[in-house]
Formats: C-alpha cells, sequence, structure tokens
C-alpha cells in the first residue's frame, strides 16, 4: 500500500504542482464565459452598413418592403418570446424585460439618401472611391437596391454591393417582397386583408400533461424537463473529463517508458501497484478539476438563484431537479467506472509504446470506441426509446454515457440494474487484462507489434526448403 501511495503521490504532484495544470484548470471557465461572450461581442462589433433604396414605382414597393420587414421583426420577437417562455416558464416580470430587450434595434443597416438615384453616380460610392456624408462621418456605400415592377405581377430588385459574403440584408428585402407579393396575390382574388390578418394571429393552446397524475397535478412544469437537459450536459462532460484524464495517463505512461524511469520504479515497486498508483494519483487531478469547477458552478448557481427569486421565479425548484440525487449520484459512479476501463486501457497501451507516433497506431480503434457514445447521446435526446440507443447503452464501454441521457427518461431497473452489472463485470475484466498487458509492455515482453500481431490471421508462410 505504501507504493501505491508514494506513486499516486507523485503522479498527482507531477500535474498540479506545474503551470500548465492551473492555466487548464482556469481555461475551462474562460473558454465558457467566451463563448458566451463572444457572439455578443461579435455582434456589437458589426461595422454599420449604410445603403440606398430607390423604388422606381413611386414609393409603393417599398412602403411595402418596410411594412413586411417589420411585421417579420415582430414575428421573431413573438417566437423568441415562445422560446424564453418554453423553458422559464410564463412569468410576467421576465416576459416584460424580455419584451425591453427586444426593442433594441442593432441589426446594422440604416438607409441613407445619396442625392441621386442614378447607378452610374453611386457606383464610386459602392466601389469606395467616394464616401456619403452621415451621422458617424464619410462612410462608403454597402449597397444601392433597385426594386422595379416592368409588368403587373413582377416585381425585379436589382442589387448592387461589392461585399461578396454579407447577404443579409439582400435576403430580408427579397423575403419581404416575397410576403407582399403572396398577400397582394390573394387580395387580388377576393380575399379580405383584414381576414389575412385575422388569421395569422389564430394560435391554439397547448397544454402539456402526464397521464401518470391527475387534474391541475398533471401539468407539466419547466423543472420537469430540466434532468433532462442535465443529463445530456452531465454525458459530455463526462466524456470531455475522462478523455481528457485518460490521455494524461497516456503522454506520461510513454514519456516514462521512453526516458527509463519506468525501469527504475519496477526495481521498487511492483507492476500493478504502479499501475494502481497512476490511476489513483491522476483521480486525484480529476477530482480536483471537478471540485474546482463545481465550485465555480455553485457559485454561479446561487448569483442566478438571486436573480430567478427576484424574478418570482421557482428558482428553488429548478435547482434541485438540476441537483437531484438520482442523477448525479450514477454519474459519479459511471465517472469513476468508465474512468478505471479507460484509464486502465490507455495506461496498457502506452506501456506498450516507445513514442508517440507509436501510440497512433493503437490509438485509432480506441478513439472509434470513445467517439460513437457522443453521436448515441445526441440520438437520445430526441429519442431515449429508441431501439438503438437502448441496445448500446447495453454495451459496457458505452453504459456509463448513454444511461446519464436515458435516466431520467424513466426507464426500467432491470435495465438499469442490468447494464450497470455488466458494465462492472467489464471493467473488472478489462483491468485485469489492461494489467497484464501493461505487466508485460513494462517488462519490454510485448510491443505495438506484438498487438498487431494478435489481430492477424495466419502468417508468413516460410520458404520452400
Amino acid at each position: 500500500m505504501r507504493n501505491i501511495y508514494l506513486i499516486a503521490r507523485r503522479e498527482f504532484l507531477s500535474y498540479v504542482a506545474t503551470w500548465g495544470f492551473w492555466l487548464s484548470l482556469l481555461s475551462v471557465p474562460l473558454f465558457m464565459a467566451l463563448g458566451f461572450g463572444m457572439p455578443i461581442l461579435i455582434e456589437n462589433s458589426q461595422p454599420t452598413r449604410y445603403y440606398v433604396l430607390v423604388d422606381e414605382t413611386g414609393g409603393r414597393l417599398e412602403e411595402a418592403v418596410f411594412e413586411q420587414i417589420d411585421r417579420s421583426r415582430e414575428d421573431q420577437a413573438e417566437q423568441a418570446r415562445e422560446a424564453a417562455r418554453e423553458i422559464l416558464g410564463d412569468n410576467p416580470q421576465l416576459g416584460e424585460a424580455f419584451d425591453n430587450s427586444m426593442q433594441l434595434d442593432n441589426d446594422g443597416y440604416i438607409r441613407v439618401e445619396a442625392g441621386t438615384t442614378d447607378l452610374n453616380e453611386l457606383r464610386p460610392y459602392l466601389t469606395g472611391d467616394a464616401e456619403l456624408e452621415t451621422a458617424d462621418g464619410p462612410q462608403p456605400l454597402f449597397a444601392a437596391i433597385f426594386l422595379s415592377e416592368p409588368v403587373p405581377g413582377r416585381v425585379e430588385m436589382a442589387y448592387w454591393s461589392t461585399n461578396l459574403t454579407d447577404r443579409d440584408l439582400r435576403r430580408d428585402i427579397r423575403d419581404a417582397l416575397r410576403d407582399y407579393m403572396h398577400l397582394r396575390h390573394l387580395v387580388e382574388n377576393g380575399v379580405d386583408p383584414a381576414l389575412i390578418e385575422a388569421a395569422e394571429d389564430l394560435e391554439p393552446v397547448v397544454r402539456e400533461l402526464n397521464p401518470e397524475r391527475t387534474d391541475e397535478a398533471a401539468e407539466v412544469t419547466e423543472s420537469e424537463r430540466l434532468p433532462i437537459v442535465m443529463g445530456v450536459a452531465t454525458a459530455f462532460g463526462l466524456w470531455i473529463v475522462i478523455f481528457s484524464v485518460v490521455n494524461m495517463l497516456l503522454t506520461a505512461m510513454i514519456e516514462e517508458k521512453g526516458n527509463k524511469v519506468l525501469e527504475m520504479m519496477l526495481a521498487s515497486a511492483r507492476h500493478h501497484e504502479i499501475l494502481t498508483g497512476k490511476l489513483l494519483g491522476v483521480a486525484a487531478v480529476s477530482a480536483t478539476l471537478l471540485i474546482f469547477w463545481g465550485g465555480l458552478a455553485s457559485i454561479g448557481g446561487l448569483a442566478i438563484q438571486q436573480l430567478m427569486a427576484a424574478a418570482d421565479i421557482p428558482a428553488a425548484e429548478i435547482l434541485a431537479a438540476l441537483f437531484d440525487p438520482a442523477l448525479l449520484g450514477p454519474a459519479i459512479g459511471y465517472f469513476i467506472v468508465g474512468y478505471l476501463m479507460y484509464g486502465a486501457v490507455f495506461l496498457a497501451i502506452g506501456s506498450l509504446c516507445e513514442t508517440i507516433q507509436d501510440a497512433q497506431t493503437l490509438m485509432s480503434p480506441m478513439m472509434l470506441v470513445m467517439m460513437m457514445p457522443l453521436f448515441l447521446v445526441m440520438m437520445a435526446i430526441d429519442a431515449p426509446d429508441s431501439p438503438i440507443v437502448a441496445i448500446a447503452s447495453w454495451i459496457p464501454l458505452w453504459t456509463p454515457f448513454i444511461m446519464l441521457v436515458r435516466l431520467p427518461q424513466d426507464i426500467g431497473m432491470i435495465e438499469i440494474i442490468g447494464s450497470t452489472l455488466g458494465m462492472v463485470v467489464t471493467a473488472m475484466i478489462v483491468i485485469w487484462g489492461a494489467g497484464v498487458l501493461f505487466r508485460m509492455g513494462a517488462l519490454n515482453q510485448a510491443n505495438q507489434d506484438t498487438v498487431k500481431s494478435w489481430f492477424q490471421f495466419g502468417g508468413k508462410k516460410k520458404a520452400a526448403g
């Protein structure tokens, strides 16, 4: 036990005593902050686009375009409000705050008057040879748009611009013209415009109910959907942590074998003590990561709870669903078993190789095995009862990830117990086999070519004498 402890402590300190470890520790919340803030930063940093709109019909198409654009924006705002209600519930204070935020105009396109409607006179402004006077100072012209109706019922748009990538303005005006043409076609065929507007406002009242409950208690609440979201997030987080940690084991093992450190360790400890110590040491490193990130998440959760309580949102109920022991308990168990399985395999692979290049050929099949659960987790989000997902959850190497998504779906206890037992038994067999392979690799009794030969059927025939 002393040797295992010393090896585990050495592995732990070899990681946490480096600047790289602490930088990587802080990189995850930093990248999360960038992930949330970068879209906002990009949106706010977009340059303002100035354009000219020329309506050759005398203003009829121009009026129709802006009327349809305003209506389209209101429809998009209503869809956004509906999405917010789906996630956070129908809360009046939250709805009012969301409505205020939707009133901000940040599309970045401003119509200007150039003093001319002639394309040849506008061309220097479009090519950047001349600039228009605007509220922001001299600016080039982003686009010149000409609307016309050469024959009744045929609307044309000529869109002049040197920018070939930003097509949002062209799309918005095209969609507005198309909606206008559809509406005019209906009106010309005798449909009352008021009737069309009334039809667009029709919307059914939808109630989502759980057949396992009755009366008002049957209404499905938002907090009941959150465990599913939490299960998916936990499955992805588990995959990321395990993948990161086992790669640490692999690279460290290859370096130690290449530098003859492993041989010195074998002089004072047995191979199974080295294997166990390394697994425990890196497990302590991953626990440090999880505790740090969990602490940050708890602090953020408390801050969010205060904001949610101020908006009369049932924060306690939602957070209770997020931190449900029925989900977190299995998540911890699946992490331990999954880490031991994959960690032992990667250590065994590292013991067989002298360099990273040697390990790449053996890593390819393992990478395929580890990538498959990600695709199945995505499938399980919409179809947790799919036969493919159900069968895949019984494959022990994938059980830790897929079962986390299926647990909130009230699957049968037989599936939970059976798949878990299969996973535990497989983990024991894999760890035992990895231990044998680790001993052979550590003692230079096997290498990557030895493993390749196990999967070759037949061999080279000896030359006839």
